[in-house]
């Protein structure tokens, strides 16, 4: 679930894009990313804005790679949640790739990084 302290950042169209926490490392700010890792902390607000602004939603189309049950497998998000979040192993739109779906927590878990 999203942290009560984490103030959403969203797009002109209204999209969340990310969070800012102001508590977690004042007197800096942190800005998170959409997946609820924090990323760096900045001096200013406008510059924690500025980063998730610069960022977007892009890496979301990434490749990611999840653990589970000790075995790496390669992975794309399908669906973020505030509370958790989608994969497939489904790495294309085809309709033949059907894959299967695996749910994670949110905020990601150290377990989910790019590929």
């Amino acid at each position: 679930m999203v942290p009560e302290q984490w103030i959403p950042h969203r797009r002109e169209d209204g999209e969340t894009i990310g969070w800012i926490d102001m508590i977690v490392a004042e007197p800096q700010v942190v800005p998170i990313d959409r997946l609820g890792r924090p990323l760096d902390p900045v001096d200013e607000w406008y510059d924690a804005e500025g980063v998730l602004d610069e960022i977007g939603l892009r890496f979301l189309m990434d490749r990611y790679v999840v653990e589970e049950e000790g075995r790496d497998t390669v992975v794309r998000i399908a669906h973020v949640y505030d509370d958790r979040i989608v994969l497939s192993t489904a790495l294309t739109d085809a309709v033949e790739d059907v894959g299967r779906e695996i749910v994670v927590p949110f905020p990601a878990p150290s377990t989910l990084r790019p590929a």
